[in-house]
């Protein structure tokens, strides 16, 4: 699925400013990995991607970021497992089109299968951050409070900012295509609410600030952003050596509890 913000000279009317230009913004901090599928560095023909998986529901609850031991990280043929510190790290070509996926049960607890966006390296570090996954079962909370259609997709919204855009707060979603899906937005605590009208500031980084739902799976999506004084970079978007091409994979719901995340810079 092709995530298309509006060109440069449709978002004029939009936005107090458009550029072609894409300056990364922070979304959150890596760490070394966990165990590897296995390859070796061989003269910059391969890259090293990681991340730091953490628990969506327990911040609700705790209001610190909980790492989750043992889920299952795939991107291709290569698989990795969270350490206790949630931290992951894969081995890939340097040519490769990676699209990690996150599952798998810990501690008894199943969890849901986690498609992060499609990205091509453009440094041997590509670094995904804080990668922030429901449970099942806070996923199917999620979905009632959402009142959305388990045979449709949900994509979980993630932001970062670059350069003179210093908080994404006002930031207004608005899906122009494909028709029926719809934005919601989460709160100050990091959990969706049905009353919010725009973005607040994710409580930390990687959490996501609003949903798409009720979304077509495998449907291109067109998007735009306002915001009081940013404006979304275009794709493709580099975030911490990763070139985002602006594609999501999405899939039902259910069956498996998929869910995707997609990433916005704005600048």
């Amino acid at each position: 699925m092709q995530m298309r913000p509006l060109t440069p000279a449709m978002c004029l009317i939009l936005f107090v400013a458009c550029s072609s230009s894409s300056t990364p913004g922070g979304n959150g901090t890596g760490g070394d990995g966990g165990s590897s599928g296995g390859g070796e560095d061989s003269g910059g023909s391969t890259v090293t991607e990681h991340g730091l998986v953490y628990d969506y529901g327990t911040y609700l609850t705790s209001g610190t970021l909980v790492a989750v031991q043992g889920l299952t990280v795939t991107d291709g043929d290569q698989t990795a497992t969270t350490d206790a510190n949630g931290n992951w790290s894969i081995i890939v070509p340097l040519s490769a089109t990676m699209q990690p996926i996150v599952t798998g049960t810990t501690k008894g607890d199943p969890y849901s299968t986690l498609m992060l966006p499609m990205a091509t390296a453009v440094a041997s570090d590509l670094d995904w951050g804080n990668i922030i996954i429901p449970d099942v079962s806070t996923f199917q909370l999620e979905r009632v409070t959402l009142g959305s259609d388990n045979t449709q997709a949900v994509v979980h919204v993630v932001t970062g900012t670059s350069g003179a855009c210093t908080s994404v707060a006002g930031g207004v979603l608005t899906v122009t295509s494909p028709p029926g899906a719809k934005v919601n937005y989460f709160d100050s605590a990091g959990y969706p609410t049905a009353t919010g009208t725009s973005m607040v500031d994710p409580p930390v980084p990687g959490r996501p600030v609003a949903d798409i739902y009720d979304l077509a799976p495998g449907a291109d999506i067109t998007f735009t952003v306002t915001h009081p004084t940013c404006h979304l970079a275009p794709y493709p978007v580099t975030v911490n050596g990763a070139s985002l091409s602006g594609q999501v994979t999405t899939k039902a719901a259910e069956p498996g509890d998929y869910n995707s995340a997609m990433n916005l810079v704005l600048e």
